[in-house]
């Protein structure tokens, strides 16, 4: 196999971001760099992570992010946000690197409601749009942001006084027509040919802070596959876009944005088996993409993951059998999940048990290589596990007396099964 592709993803805490993480994160054709301007998620996420980069605009930005392209040797972008995407898109190519969804036309229009809807405007699935209150022929009305997303600031005028108040609140308002219908976002993908791959619809079901938590695959229908062919004949897509569309009094879609980035709830495409970063990966290497969903995939249901920073230097693991382990005679997935991560860092693991039977053969019950551990400590009734613990560890066991005497014993962080998943990347 030849040479790994870098692949920087910016800003790399947002939820788009952890989803190009996770979609990207075993390819064996990646390693994944984030990249942020503030500190978050991402340092978790991440195991090459650069946080502290001046913010876009900011003096030094253009700089310090060349610096970190060519030092990195990165060779391909991710803009997490569409302000992002909109300033990197001029610049990126002059810093030696591909951006994902580049082009800088392109980037511009879709940051922007009144140019994506001026661009469409011929089309009978334009919303309308009214220069002023005075102008509107229905209400109610709605008065959104013209470089909002996720739905923040958007607000419903029932007359030409509430519509003047929402105006007054925003610094570029737009005033459209009401869509009070079913909404879909379509998330697609463009190759490098310009040929429209894929473009599958979804519902939006339960939003939280404009990210859909609940959604659904839907069959697109003449209408919305007509749209995505028109959109992406009028704008130069290359990698993963989304758009989205809401119905109109007689039920007729019409848009209401069109993002060329990367969208959270497109992990909804990749249960299905449709990987929309990862082919943008495969495209950039010039292979051609072939997208084979799955039929037997049609819901997601999203949450929200916390993840912890333990401040603690330790070598060491050390985890206990029963009901820590293994529990009704099978492996606890997120114990089993950490200690391969720890292996993988170059830990040592220890299992530590008073197992009435033989450890390794409930390990073998449990489907758990002993091989996994470099050492095995069955302890005879009563003889304190402390007693074989180091203190550059930290030590994993569900019953609380037995933390209790290890903390006290050692002063080291002792865990629970639970506390476990906040240390999983």
């Amino acid at each position: 196999m030849g040479a790994r592709i870098k692949a920087l993803v910016f800003p790399c805490g947002t939820e788009n971001g952890g989803e190009i993480h996770d979609a990207l994160r075993h390819s064996l054709h990646v390693d994944m760099i984030g990249a942020s301007s503030l500190e978050d998620h991402g340092r978790f996420r991440f195991p090459r992570y650069f946080g502290g980069l001046p913010r876009i605009g900011e003096a030094g930005f253009d700089e310090a992010f060349s610096a970190l392209l060519r030092r990195e040797g990165v060779g391909m972008v991710f803009a997490t946000h569409d302000t992002v995407a909109e300033y990197l898109a001029p610049r990126v190519q002059g810093m030696g690197t591909h951006l994902v969804n580049g082009d800088p036309e392109t980037a511009s229009v879709t940051r922007r409601k009144s140019r994506t809807y001026r661009l469409f405007a011929d089309c009978g699935w334009a919303p309308r749009v009214f220069d002023t209150p005075e102008a509107v022929t229905d209400w109610p009305a709605v008065v959104k942001p013209d470089r909002g997303q996720g739905g923040q600031g958007v607000a419903v005028a029932r007359d030409i006084w509430e519509a003047r108040l929402a105006m007054a609140a925003l610094e570029e308002p737009v005033v459209m027509e009401h869509l009070p219908g079913a909404e879909v976002t379509v998330d697609c993908f463009t190759d490098r040919h310009r040929r429209l791959v894929w473009a599958g619809p979804r519902t939006r079901e339960r939003v939280r802070a404009g990210i859909a938590m609940r959604s659904e695959a839907v069959e697109p229908d003449e209408a919305i596959t007509g749209i995505a062919e028109r959109i992406n004949a009028r704008l130069v897509m290359r990698g993963p876009w989304f758009f989205q569309l809401r119905q109109d009094r007689d039920g007729r879609w019409k848009l209401l944005e069109v993002a060329c980035r990367v969208a959270g709830t497109m992990v909804a495409q990749r249960a299905r088996g449709v990987n929309l970063p990862l082919m943008a990966v495969h495209d950039f290497m010039g292979r051609d993409v072939v997208p084979l969903p799955s039929p037997h995939v049609r819901l997601v249901e999203r949450r929200i993951a916390t993840r912890a920073r333990l401040d603690w230097a330790f070598d060491e693991v050390f985890v206990d059998l029963d009901d820590t382990l293994v529990a009704d005679g099978r492996a606890v997935p997120g114990v089993v999940a950490f200690l391969y991560q720890c292996a993988g860092e170059g830990k040592r693991l220890h299992l530590v048990t008073r197992h009435a039977g033989d450890p390794e053969e409930a390990l073998r019950r449990a489907r758990i290589a002993p091989g996994l551990f470099d050492a095995i400590h069955h302890l005879r009734a009563g003889e304190p596990k402390a007693g074989v613990i180091g203190e550059r560890a930290i030590f994993v066991d569900n019953h609380f007396p037995e933390r209790a005497a290890v903390a006290a014993a050692r002063g080291i962080p002792v865990l629970d099964v639970d506390a476990v998943e906040f240390l999983l990347r």
